[in-house]
């Protein structure tokens, strides 16, 4: 399955595109999911990012040269969250204490 995000579905995309792409795992109660960020490479690279899961499960960082988040697992299909620009470097700050 592959959803495609542009900047006119949520402000917090600065213009950038993104594709989440969702890959079944080995057994119908795992997925693996990974966000890749498109765009023009000098605006994406370094551009923070923070993935929130139902679970509570997160991860942060900033875009690198790939343009591909880390990989989000999860036990069954659903909705996680990535925040892009200052509302990633908020949620950071937030978690980390």
């Amino acid at each position: 399955m592959a959803m495609i995000f542009t900047g006119g579905h949520s402000t917090t995309l600065d213009a950038l595109s993104l594709a989440a792409v969702a890959i079944g795992g080995a057994s119908s109660k795992a997925y693996d999911e990974q966000v890749r960020a498109v765009g023009e490479p000098s605006a994406l690279i370094g551009y923070p990012y923070f993935i929130e899961t139902p679970s509570g499960a997160v991860r942060s960082g900033y875009v690198d040269a790939s343009g591909l988040l880390p990989r989000v697992f999860t036990d069954e299909t659903g909705a996680y969250n990535v925040f892009w620009g200052d509302e990633a470097l908020a949620m950071q700050a937030e978690y980390s204490g």
